[in-house]
């Protein structure tokens, strides 16, 4: 069994990086905030960053959007992306 390793980026930074990265999308009218992370337990190395989303209306939308951020190299990608 793999030992799962402490991620090198700082929840903080999780944060950061995954609002620079919700800044360089194009939502079109949709908005994104970035809610909370957490290292899920099956995947501890990383960062799962919970975004709400909002339709251009101003609603909230019923389920998150997951980004996951790299724990070494802080590179974000979507859940689906990820996995």
């Amino acid at each position: 069994m793999v030992k799962a390793r402490k991620p090198k980026i700082s929840e903080e930074e999780a944060l950061v990086l995954a609002r620079n990265y919700i800044a360089q999308q194009d939502l079109a009218g949709w908005r994104l905030e970035v809610a909370e992370a957490q290292r899920p337990s099956y995947d501890p190395s990383n960062w799962a960053v919970v975004v709400d989303r909002f339709s251009p209306e101003g609603g909230l939308v019923d389920g998150p959007e997951i980004l996951i951020v790299n724990g070494v190299t802080g590179e974000v990608k979507t859940f689906g992306d990820h996995y």
